[in-house]
């Protein structure tokens, strides 16, 4: 594992060279420099992404309680910043989130990974709502070539089957119904305990689904609303370096950068790729390649400082934040629940 995801880097660095290699480093230069304050906005813009995003976690735990939101929060800014080091992005820190859930808060593995997934799915399938409308305002841009219309159109159709089958397979409890069948082939018996607690696992999610439908479409909706403050991100970086947009325009970079950014996902951080999608969207949509680049350094700047933030907590959860994926797998590994 360590060395393919040591080659995922290299790729990631490489792509991210041949970007520099491509750009008028003078121009870009100039362009970070007429930021200023812009860097600020950016930062207040992604906190209020930030709290959004708690809120809807919180609507998947069963309790709902106000004082919760801030321990989330600290939570949610570790498991981000541990997951960003991690390939898989998002999900690469889930199992920190399990753990500090696990051990600080009382939150039980079972109920805690559940949490997790659900949130990840209506992060998941908003981001299919968010991506269908820039895509359809791609489609209506005049300037976009087609080869890259035609990328970003299929990769929307195999995320949207992709995503839908992960929804269906927990409404329907599908992960249950090929236990059960397998349960009843020879050496089954072996994994009854098991499948009872897988049982009770599919139980939860489906629940929440079906009997808590309206903490599903709010999670959904502020999931949602998450989608389109990462397009204001951008709307406010190109107007603090000196080009402001429109945000319909700013819809269309943010889905092609997320598109690429969800099909590079094992790249750690997924460095390079995100470099590469802002150059081409920008470019196209301003003339300018260099303003795509500084507005990925920008986005750049804003993780790193969320990065080091998110660390500093985790020190106050562990000795050394770096120890917590090891600890997260050690005690998940001894736990019974």
């Amino acid at each position: 594992m360590k060395t393919i995801k040591f080659i995922y880097l290299l790729v990631g660095c490489g792509l991210l060279i041949y970007v520099f290699s491509e750009t008028d480093l003078e121009l870009l230069w100039s362009n970070l420099i007429k930021t200023g304050w812009g860097i600020f906005f950016v930062l207040v813009n992604y906190g209020l992404a930030f709290w959004v995003d708690t809120i809807a976690w919180q609507f998947t735990l069963p309790s709902t309680k106000l004082s919760w939101m801030y321990h989330l929060w600290k939570v949610r800014m570790v498991g981000a910043a541990v997951g960003k080091v991690l390939p898989f992005s998002a999900f690469g820190g889930a199992p920190i989130k399990g753990f500090l859930l696990k051990k600080h808060y009382g939150i039980s593995y079972k109920e805690g990974a559940a949490s997790i997934i659900l949130i990840e799915t209506t992060h998941l399938i908003s981001m299919i709502f968010f991506m269908t409308s820039g895509v359809f305002l791609i489609s209506l841009f005049p300037n976009f070539p087609q080869n890259y219309l035609t990328f970003s159109k299929i990769s929307l159709g195999l995320l949207s089957l992709g995503i839908f089958g992960f929804y269906i397979l927990q409404r329907y409890k599908l992960t249950s119904v090929i236990g059960n069948w397998f349960s009843q082939r020879a050496l089954g018996h072996r994994v009854k305990k098991f499948l009872s607690h897988l049982q009770g696992f599919d139980e939860r999610l489906v629940q929440f689904y079906t009997l808590k439908r309206p903490l599903f479409f709010g999670a959904l909706g502020l999931n949602l609303l998450n989608w389109y403050l990462g397009a204001l991100e951008i709307y406010i970086i190109l107007y603090f370096l000196g080009h402001p947009i429109s945000m319909a325009d700013s819809i269309m970079i943010e889905t092609f950068v997320e598109i690429v950014r969800a099909g590079t996902f094992f790249i750690p951080g997924t460095i390079g790729t995100q470099e590469a999608a802002f150059l081409i969207a920008t470019g196209v949509i301003t003339g300018g390649p260099a303003l795509g680049v500084a507005a990925a350094l920008m986005r750049r700047v804003r993780e790193i400082i969320w990065f080091i933030l998110g660390f500093s907590l985790g020190w106050q959860y562990s000795g050394n934040p770096s120890n917590l994926p090891q600890a997260a797998q050690n005690e998940m590994g001894n736990d019974k629940d």
